[in-house]
């Protein structure tokens, strides 16, 4: 049986960062987009990588990123892109091509036309994110919203996936009793107030994934 995994995404500083190391998280994401209130340039996330107490698996968090961008992420210290916008199929593979860091696919989800587009993304990068499908003037992602989860059990996701958008302790539970994955992705719910992380909350979240 595969153990659970969790991200805590919006990463913005070295205390916080070890909180979640010592905590028992299994990835950190850090956010490179303007508009977000988790917003972290690569020179800021590379000086927080390069002090973390305990090796972690870090994610750059990148929207629509351009080519010469994916150099300065590999020059960061980075394991993982996470591709959080409307990247095509043209840009995922010229960017598997130009990196060697392992790629994260995100996916807003609301129907299972949105499920059926993922497939053709399958060969180019090594695991999905799920979120729910932004509307308006939304962010791509980090909106704490919660998509429809019975979807994936009418369709065969054929890659592994994180699961995002809204998780909380209780529909937290929900996710794990159903088995829906193993991969858990956080940012939101863990925080005081936009952006700013809460200790407690962090603890209370892994602990209940790594429990189950």
């Amino acid at each position: 049986m595969k153990s659970n995994k969790i991200k805590i995404c919006g990463i913005t500083d070295l205390e916080i960062a070890n909180h979640a190391i010592l905590s028992g998280a299994d990835y950190l994401g850090f956010v490179a987009y303007k508009k977000s209130p988790r917003n972290i340039s690569f020179c800021d996330s590379k000086n927080i990588i390069s002090k973390l107490q305990n090796p972690i698996k870090t994610v750059a968090v990148v929207v629509d990123p351009e080519i010469n961008e994916i150099k300065e992420i590999e020059d960061s210290g980075f394991n993982y892109i996470q591709l959080h916008g409307n990247e095509s199929i043209v840009d995922m593979a010229l960017i598997k091509k130009e990196t060697k860091l392992k790629i994260i696919k995100a996916f807003g989800i609301s129907n299972e036309k949105d499920l059926l587009l993922t497939k053709d993304y399958i060969d180019l990068c090594d695991l999905f994110l799920f979120d729910a499908k932004p509307e308006g003037h939304e962010m791509p992602g980090g909106n704490a919203k919660k998509f429809d989860w019975d979807l994936l059990k009418n369709e065969s996701i054929e890659k592994e996936f994180f699961l995002s958008g809204g998780l909380d302790l209780i529909n937290l539970e929900i996710a794990l009793k159903n088995n829906i994955t193993s991969f858990f992705d956080v940012s939101s719910s863990i925080e005081s107030s936009p952006g700013v992380k809460d200790k407690a909350k962090i603890i209370q979240f892994i602990d209940k994934i790594k429990s189950s």
